[in-house]
């Protein structure tokens, strides 16, 4: 990994935790855990949707509104 890489890296987890602090609680958390767990482990919707006591598809809405809400803070 060059110096260069490096930084870019840095940049884009940077620019990944503001978009994160941009969602509501419920929608960070549903991110973080369908996409971002550390484990590598990710959450179905319905796994959610069971803890959260929605359904499978309430999830889905607030997933795709969380994505649209960090694609306008990201800078792409």
């Amino acid at each position: 990994i060059t110096v260069i890489q490096a930084h870019e890296a840095k940049h884009r987890a940077q620019e990944l935790s503001e978009a994160l602090d941009a969602l509501d609680d419920r929608s960070r958390d549903i991110i973080k855990r369908r996409w971002l767990n550390q484990d590598g482990k990710k959450l179905t919707l319905g796994m959610l949707a069971e803890e959260y006591g929605v359904s499978a598809e309430r999830i889905r809405q607030i997933e795709k509104n969380a994505l649209a809400e960090m694609r306008s803070v990201l800078t792409i």
